[in-house]
């Protein structure tokens, strides 16, 4: 039992880092052969908007830059009630925090709006989509609007 347990622990111990970290099929790469925008080191956006009420629109946006050495990105969050009719925004909350991607096939995070606590969301974004930019998204904050949007490099 000892040698077994000492044989996979020197296995496991030996091995690469990328392969000890990599991201298994079927789930994005972060860079290189096979990935999809945004890569490390992109700047993106992203806005969702659904229905709110009579005349009104829920809406979310994401602004992400990327985090020094980490490989993921700092994010400002913004969200809140829009006119269909004026377009003006009322309602807004405007929250910080991180997002990036791990193992499973979506660019999620954490951040927090003033007074609140700690809420978070995610995009969806599988192998699947190629290089679709209209994206699945849940919010969990109920003030941030959730379903397909648009994401973007702001070009």
């Amino acid at each position: 039992m000892r040698t077994v347990s000492a044989a996979l622990f020197l296995t496991l111990a030996t091995a690469p880092a990328a392969a000890q970290n990599a991201n298994p099929s079927p789930y994005l790469p972060d860079d290189g052969p096979g990935s999809a925008f945004p890569r490390t080191g992109d700047r993106w956006l992203y806005a969702v908007r659904q229905p709110a009420s009579r005349g009104q629109d829920k809406f979310t946006r994401v602004d992400a830059v990327p985090a020094r050495g980490s490989g993921s990105w700092t994010v400002t969050v913004t969200c809140g009630l829009v006119s269909n009719r004026t377009g003006k925004e009322t309602d807004v909350i405007v929250g910080k925090g991180t997002m990036g991607r791990g193992r499973m096939p979506m660019i999620g995070g954490n951040w927090v709006f003033p007074g609140s606590p700690r809420t978070g969301g995610h995009i969806d974004q599988a192998p699947s989509d190629g290089d679709r930019l209209d994206l699945m998204s849940h919010f969990s904050d109920t003030r941030c609007a959730s379903g397909r949007g648009d994401l973007s490099s702001g070009d």
